[in-house]
């Protein structure tokens, strides 16, 4: 109905305009480089709706399709960028979901990660890599060891995942205990021009743990030359894996040399330090023995040291044991471990006034500690103060054992002394604690 009534307007128009041209017609002169052409307007336009007509008739549906050809190539670019970003977005897509996989697993959601395996198994059907690698992990989450060990060595038969098959096999290799396994795998790995980092320090534990003493300080020599460890550590751990290695040996004088071998590589490791003084002691050489605790005293004062140094004093008299033990911490007159050092050494020469100074010196900066709170009790018990004697033993039960090492990293505290922390498996970072 609209389109009727438009086409009578347009009718209407042109009727309008006929009728006022033919009572106006109008002439158009046009003058061109001596040329002169006079002519109505009714003829211009009847000339140009002609022309028009034509141009509607032969050039217009060409040029419409050039004008799309166009439009098309010029629009390529676009329909490109938007094809790349689905295909991106797809991607995203199910790393994400993957992402969400290996979560699940290093969460312990196990059920999670089996709800999507079956998804990312399709998304990942183009890349049976990376399904291999997360079902080998879920089959080590449900301790299906034999399929994780299978798809492990799938993975390490790929020249492209072959670090990663064998990382896994060694971890398994651990995790059921078979340790030999593993070493033989790390071995294999350590056999490579330039090995992994992780490589090396997994060696190096292994070979610890199997008692593998010249290999492991070989690997250690190793890892040092590719920085994993910088010149201290290298040489801490050096130091380590000698007095290991003195522990399992039998023969006396062997076991000397290793202990004097592991203070040389590192004079300031305590624990190598305090071994030799002992040794020193054993063998009548007190002033040598002497002078090395006091050195060392200087570097890391300790409850070790100490028990160390009382042994050189077994021949003097109470007060000259006292002289001689505020000689070495007068060595390092700032440690905070010197108050409860000539409490302790006080108590022993029955210095009841003296004694009780220091060690309520000491529990004022450390009200938890468990062997002033002990001095504390027998001090008021001396001094025939019941409920001071009660109160302290009541606070030193409750007190924690003041161990003496610990682990400078996961700052766990233990009875022995060990290579690598039990707790947290960093190697060369078991110290000893000042109490």
């Amino acid at each position: 109905m609209i389109r009727i009534i438009w086409n009578a307007f347009l009718l209407g128009v042109i009727a309008l305009a006929a009728a006022w041209l033919s009572n106006n017609p109008g002439y158009v002169r046009l003058e061109w480089i001596g040329y002169s052409v006079q002519t109505s307007v009714a003829v211009i336009i009847g000339a140009v709706i002609i022309i028009y007509a034509v141009f509607y008739a032969f050039l217009a549906k060409p040029l419409l399709l050039v004008s799309q050809k166009l439009s098309y190539w010029l629009g390529a670019d676009k329909r490109a960028q938007k094809m790349a970003r689905s295909k991106i977005d797809k991607e995203i897509d199910r790393y994400t979901l993957l992402s969400k996989g290996l979560t699940a697993l290093a969460a312990g959601d196990i059920a999670a990660a089996e709800k999507l395996s079956g998804v990312l198994e399709k998304s990942f059907a183009d890349d049976e890599t990376k399904i291999i690698v997360f079902k080998a992990q879920l089959a080590e989450a449900q301790n299906n060891a034999a399929e994780a060990m299978r798809l492990y060595n799938e993975l390490s038969e790929s020249p492209e995942t072959y670090l990663l098959g064998m990382r896994g096999k060694i971890r398994l290799s651990r995790l059921t205990g078979n340790l030999a396994k593993a070493l033989e795998l790390s071995a294999e790995l350590l056999a490579m021009k330039n090995p992994p980092q992780w490589v090396l320090s997994e060696t190096f534990e292994l070979q610890i743990h199997e008692k593998q003493w010249p290999q492991a300080i070989a690997t250690l020599e190793k890892a040092h030359k590719q920085n994993l460890f910088d010149k201290l550590t290298a040489k801490r751990l050096k130091a380590s894996v000698l007095l290991e290695q003195a522990v399992e040996e039998t023969e006396e004088a062997e076991k000397e040399k290793l202990i004097r071998e592991a203070y040389e590589t590192d004079k300031t490791f305590v624990r190598a330090a305090v071994q030799t003084a002992e040794i020193d002691v054993r063998s009548g050489q007190i002033k040598k023995a002497r002078h090395l605790l006091q050195k060392l005293w200087k570097i890391s004062p300790s409850w070790a040291v100490y028990e160390v140094y009382l042994t050189l004093t077994a021949k003097e008299t109470p007060l000259e044991a006292v002289k001689d033990v505020e000689e070495l911490i007068s060595a390092n007159p700032q440690a905070a471990i010197n108050d409860l050092i000539f409490a302790d050494c006080s108590l022993r020469a029955r210095l009841w006034g003296q004694a009780k100074t220091a060690v309520s010196k000491y529990l004022e900066q450390h009200p938890e500690s468990k062997r002033a709170l002990m001095m504390a009790e027998e001090i008021a018990a001396y001094n025939q103060d019941a409920a001071a004697a009660n109160e302290y033993r009541v606070r030193a039960e409750k007190a924690p054992v003041e161990l003496p090492y610990f682990c400078e990293v996961c700052h766990t505290p233990f009875e022995k002394d060990h290579t690598t922390c039990p707790a947290c498996h960093t190697l060369g970072a078991i110290h000893l604690s000042e109490v």
